[in-house]
């Protein structure tokens, strides 16, 4: 099974422990943004270095300042990378490989077709 790593605004936190919650019923192997990490940014890009897949929680399509230069820098390492919604900037959209909903996701990620993710 592929390892995630989910990211998302903390604005949307409680999507994110939603989404938390049903990954861990699912037993996928995934790490996740936490608020309290002291690490901040440095933390995120460890993560993203780790995971072989990137899913970015982004209800009403929006994404922070944050949350764009994790897109960018997974981009940069060439890791396949997943919205919840269309982001509403297109430039950065271009920078995403799909439109995912979290149960699409966690099937593909447990059937581990390499093709897709």
């Amino acid at each position: 099974m592929k390892r995630l790593y989910v990211c998302g605004s903390f604005r949307f936190l409680r999507e994110l422990k939603r989404l938390e919650r049903r990954l861990k019923k699912e037993k996928v192997d995934y790490q996740i943004s936490k608020k309290m990490d002291s690490r901040g940014m440095q933390s995120c890009l460890k993560r993203i270095d780790d995971a072989d897949v990137i899913y970015v929680v982004n209800p009403e399509g929006t994404v922070g300042k944050s949350v764009c230069v994790d897109i960018g820098y997974a981009r940069a390492k060439n890791k396949p990378m997943y919205v919840m919604y269309p982001v509403d900037d297109p430039p950065v959209m271009d920078l995403i490989s799909g439109v995912l909903s979290p149960e699409a996701l966690i099937g593909i990620l447990k059937e581990g077709c390499p093709a897709t993710v």
